[in-house]
């Protein structure tokens, strides 16, 4: 599946653009479709694209390290364009498109606020069409349901070798803690600015758990019941970075429900929970109540999706 990240605002497409185009510059947003349907964001900090992209004709050149997304770029010229996909070892992927909004400098736009125009990925629901209470309760849960909505409760994304590679083997599980069935076609799940969408119809009963997973053998190596999994078939986002990224679940309004951030990332709170050690899952402690601070999450040495 290709992957796109759709600009907000107006567009100015540069496809045309030649080596001198170095006045325009601005917000990375629509980049790259890559081979090997894989895309390279040029607004993402190391080691997911960022200062690591260039093209035939010069390079895209940015302010500075990347630190986080939504960074400036400056310089395009015609394509195809050639994205580092991983540093060591050095892997190239050539590229066919990249557009760029508003302008460098004092005219620049602001960060945008809200998903409007976000492009969103669909996915395919399996069989079954619905998520059931789970048969357990995650740890350090009494099974209540007080927490009074549909939250992100487990995040994994520092993959293990028993469990595949990044980013295929990566997963999040949601938890609906309200007191009646959810809805849930039209929510999304953002990381960073790219968007994956919940199936039409997928409906959480309450107290019970959702996986939403990059691949379909994730149900089958974790052992979660095929009514409690969805496949995307795509990863998650751009990829979920070890050291630092977040997550933010919104309803079919577009309104945030609920959002984590990890490592160097404190988009969702300040300070940010701390990153996991490999193998291990960003979970909640609890499911009975939610402080929207870094306090709300452990490291599970065992992750439980599902459960």
């Amino acid at each position: 599946m290709k992957k796109m990240l759709a600009a907000l605002g107006a567009l100015l497409a540069l496809l045309p653009l030649t080596a001198s185009a170095f006045p325009f510059g601005g917000r990375a947003s629509t980049v790259l479709d890559c081979v090997y349907n894989s895309t390279i964001y040029v607004n993402l900090g190391p080691p997911r694209g960022g200062e690591y992209i260039w093209t035939t004709g010069t390079k895209t050149y940015q302010f500075g390290p990347p630190r986080s997304s939504g960074q400036w770029i400056l310089g395009l010229a015609a394509p195809p364009y050639y994205c580092i996909y991983k540093i060591s070892p050095l892997t190239i992927y050539t590229g066919i498109a990249i557009t760029m909004m508003g302008s460098s400098g004092s005219a620049a736009p602001p960060a945008p606020p809200t998903a409007t125009g976000q492009q969103i990925k669909t996915v395919a629901l399996p069989s079954g069409g619905s998520a059931v209470p789970s048969s357990g309760t995650q740890s350090g849960s009494s099974g209540s349901t007080s927490i009074g909505r549909v939250v992100i409760s487990e995040v994994y994304y520092n993959v293990d070798l028993d469990h595949g590679s990044k980013p295929q083997g990566e997963w999040v599980e949601l938890y609906n803690g309200s007191s009646a069935t959810v809805n849930l076609s039209g929510w999304t799940i953002r990381d960073s600015a790219l968007f994956d969408a919940l199936p039409g119809g997928t409906m959480l009963a309450p107290g019970s758990f959702l996986v939403v997973g990059a691949i379909s053998a994730t149900r089958a190596s974790w052992e979660v019941p095929s009514a409690q999994f969805v496949s995307i078939e795509s990863p998650i986002g751009d990829g979920l970075s070890n050291t630092g990224d977040s997550l933010t679940l919104r309803n079919a309004d577009g309104a945030a429900v609920d959002a984590v951030s990890w490592g160097s990332n404190s988009s969702a709170f300040n300070p940010a929970a701390a990153s996991v050690p490999y193998g291990s899952s960003l979970a909640r402690s609890t499911l009975t109540k939610d402080t929207n601070t870094a306090n709300d999450w452990i490291s599970r040495g065992t992750p439980t999706p599902g459960k």
